[in-house]
């Protein structure tokens, strides 16, 4: 794996720790509230369980030609393909 496919697969973990890196900067610069770190941290949590919510199950696999054919009569995708210049 490329660092370019690195940084694309996980782009919206750096882009929230980058946010959350410069905003930790200025509140430990400005000597913040205490209102302004609980604001911080729930920040945190928001993209943390983002993240999270974000991910996707691992793609079924199939372990016979009967179960594809099941799956094709139900009317399930069969693949669903992403593609990325990246």
């Amino acid at each position: 794996m490329t660092l370019t496919q690195l940084l694309n697969q996980n782009s919206f973990l750096l882009y929230s720790l980058l946010g959350l890196g410069g905003w930790l900067v200025v509140l430990i610069v400005r000597r913040a509230s205490r209102r302004a770190w609980l604001l911080w941290l729930a920040a945190g949590g928001l993209a943390v369980g983002a993240n999270l919510a974000a991910r996707t199950a691992p793609p079924r696999e199939f372990q016979s030609v009967a179960e594809v054919q099941q799956a094709l009569a139900m009317g399930a995708p069969t693949l669903v393909e992403f593609y990325s210049n990246y």
